[in-house]
């Protein structure tokens, strides 16, 4: 089966509405889909109907129809849609809930294995990483079976990444160092992924590790022991074993 992954920095991207800046490509990644499960549990649970229903109205305006996860036990029926979006909120909710759940190795095999389309945003392309470890947010839950997401790809994802201001007198660590500190002790290559920008993976990654990075702010490439590099435009890149990339 075809995978197809949309991972997309932030829902919301300054001077424009929800998830507005992403609208062409993600028509283009759904084409054809009639309808697409949502996974609200980024989100308190007294929001999740709330939640649901912007997603709904925002699809539902180029002719998608979305159901809620949560509604009517469907958790337990995943393997019946073509496509499903998770969306942003608190990645440790997010990740409690899904363990709650037992979706992650569901997920799992429904986009790498039966071809169902998976796209997340903030949160939900965190979760789809190796582990949760590179999220912005703080742990106001915690996931009793640790930390590892879905692992539809074996990289970790830094949403929301800025850059580090040198004008700044704010004295705290910057994402690089963060993300530096990560690889202490880790080996996983981190994607820094600005707002405004996404990565769209399908089957060329699973063979030849291709993948492109869309948007409009591009993204920078940290790996252990090695200076990050930066892409600041849209392009193909293509990661090699030893944790170096060429870009086409």
């Amino acid at each position: 089966m075809e995978k197809a992954i949309l991972l997309i920095s932030s829902s919301y991207v300054s001077g424009s509405g929800y998830l507005d800046a992403f609208e062409e490509t993600i028509k283009n990644f759904l084409k054809n889909i009639p309808q697409i499960l949502f996974v609200p549990y980024a989100a308190d649970k007294t929001n999740w109907d709330s939640y649901t229903e912007k997603v709904r109205q925002h699809f539902n305006l180029f002719g998608i129809d979305v159901r809620g996860i949560h509604e009517s036990g469907v958790e337990n029926e995943i393997d019946d849609f073509e496509a499903i979006f998770i969306g942003g909120g608190n990645t440790f909710r997010l990740l409690y809930q899904l363990q709650q759940f037992d979706l992650l190795s569901k997920i799992n095999d429904a986009v790498l294995n039966k071809g169902m389309l998976y796209m997340g945003s903030s949160a939900g392309s965190n979760v789809a990483c190796k582990t949760i470890c590179t999220t912005n947010d703080m742990p106001i839950i915690y996931p009793p079976k640790g930390f590892d997401g879905i692992n539809l790809i074996p990289l970790q994802i830094n949403p929301h990444y800025i850059d580090p201001d040198k004008n700044s007198t704010q004295m705290g660590e910057t994402r690089d160092d963060r993300i530096m500190e990560f690889h202490e002790a880790n080996n996983t290559p981190v994607i820094g992924l600005r707002e405004g920008s996404f990565l769209s993976i399908d089957d060329e990654y699973y063979r030849s590790q291709k993948m492109f990075l869309g948007g409009t702010n591009g993204a920078k490439f940290f790996f252990p022991g090695k200076d990050p590099v930066d892409i600041p435009n849209a392009r193909e890149i293509v990661f090699i074993s030893d944790g170096i990339f060429y870009v086409e």
